[in-house]
């Protein structure tokens, strides 16, 4: 953890403390002075009590998150030793036990702490500010919102205002309980009521005539047509996506394999290529004889299929719609989110998925140092190399374990399954 971080942990931990001192001294002057209750030391107590809730909860947030950070670093570093040390199955368990880490984090926590971009436009700052009616309206969410019906709560309670009258209030719970419970329907007096719930029941579709025959439904309707065939179109990208995943996924799984397998030579190729004089410095142990060709990396037909298919579900006319697709399940948002920015570019799909093409590029990419290494400088290379590899790789991995619960996702979220298709042909929905 950062410096900064932890100056800034140690500060909110200091400014939590004397926000409890301050609430501490208001509470015992109140019990000792006995404040009669009146609304400006109810409204005083509230307020206090209120900002120690929403302070305890950003505290919360921000330790699930240093925890969530913490805990996760540390598996990645476990899976990339894994990769190192060719465990593969360790390194995937890591990456498993990863994903259900963010899950959890997202389960727990209640989303006080936000981040978001700090080089917005101010231009666009000024544009964005909330109305009068949305400013109004934030501010009631706020009165009826939980933090502030608790500070209430402990305001009554400080003030003597409720602990005389638990009792009271409690019968009369009971009371209403009972009556509720007791209550026998008459239905007589419904029937005798029809007529005027069947007048009103015609009257309701003259209300909604204005609506639904008015030149706004007529343009909505425009609008929603269009809307459809876009979102239309996304469920079908997707399909197309799960299609391809299905048919390729195992090969890339292979590929993986080989990779993890052959990672000392590939440093060395790497090496070979960076290094002038590698020849003079490099033992038989290390010594490698040709480059990238004689791998045998799996080749990957279709990429350009899959480059296509998420080029078209992240372009300006889909965007709306497959980010409203995406979010219904968390695997194929995960996706989404972390990997589609990353995979529009063929080049980039083939070095993530460590094919001939993309080692090669990544070769390529390499350039030759005009001055000769000594062997301690090349050894540190080496090691370099060794540490870059395997996280790349890892990294990697997790782009492939994404692919696979959202293939997964998609394959449920798709298609029906054989419960839901006999449950549809019970009911003679299936059409």
């Amino acid at each position: 953890m950062k410096f900064s971080k932890i100056f800034k942990f140690i500060l909110l931990l200091i400014v939590l403390v004397l926000l409890l001192f301050l609430r501490e001294i208001i509470v015992n002057s109140v019990v000792s002075t006995n404040l009669e209750v009146s609304q400006g030391n109810l409204f005083v107590l509230t307020f206090i009590f209120w900002l120690e809730i929403l302070f305890l909860l950003m505290i919360y947030d921000l330790v699930i998150l240093g925890l969530y950070s913490g805990i996760s670093y540390y598996l990645s570093k476990l899976g990339r030793l894994a990769v190192r040390t060719k465990k593969v199955s360790l390194a995937l368990y890591t990456i498993r036990l990863n994903y259900y880490l963010l899950r959890l984090c997202q389960l727990l926590r209640v989303g006080w702490i936000t981040y978001g971009s700090g080089g917005k436009s101010s231009v666009w700052i000024g544009l964005s500010k909330l109305s009068l009616t949305q400013l109004l309206l934030n501010i009631f969410r706020i009165i009826i919102s939980a933090p502030m019906f608790l500070a209430f709560l402990f305001a009554c309670f400080s003030l003597s205002v409720l602990r005389g009258d638990v009792a009271y209030y409690l019968h009369k719970l009971q009371e209403f309980l009972r009556v509720f419970l007791q209550i026998k329907v008459n239905i007589g007096e419904i029937f005798s009521r029809l007529p005027a719930l069947v007048a009103l029941i015609t009257i309701v579709p003259v209300i909604f005539f204005f609506y639904f025959y008015s030149q706004k439904r007529d343009v909505r309707k425009i609008i929603d047509k269009e809307n459809s065939q876009y979102f239309e179109e996304v469920v079908l990208l997707y399909e197309q996506l799960l299609i391809w995943l299905d048919r390729h996924i195992y090969e890339i799984s292979e590929n993986f394999d080989y990779v993890i397998n052959c990672q000392d030579s590939i440093v060395e190729t790497f090496l070979k290529k960076e290094v002038s004089n590698y020849t003079s410095l490099a033992s038989k142990q290390y010594y490698i004889h040709g480059g990238v060709e004689r791998f045998r990396f799996v080749e990957i037909a279709d990429l350009t299929k899959l480059r296509e298919i998420i080029t078209e579900l992240s372009s300006d006319r889909l965007m709306k719609f497959t980010r409203i697709f995406s979010a219904k399940r968390f695997d194929i948002w995960y996706l989404y989110f972390w990997d589609f920015h990353s995979l529009d570019e063929e080049e980039k799909i083939e070095k993530s998925f460590y094919t001939k093409k993309g080692m090669t590029s990544k070769l390529n990419n390499r350039r030759t140092h005009s001055y000769d290494f000594t062997q301690e400088q090349i050894d540190k290379r080496r090691k370099e190399e060794f540490s870059l590899l395997s996280w790349s790789i890892y990294d990697n991995l997790e782009l492939l374990y994404r692919f696979k619960r959202a293939s997964d996702s998609l394959r449920k979220y798709l298609y029906s399954s054989r419960t839901e298709r006999l449950i549809l042909k019970a009911l003679n929905k299936d059409k």
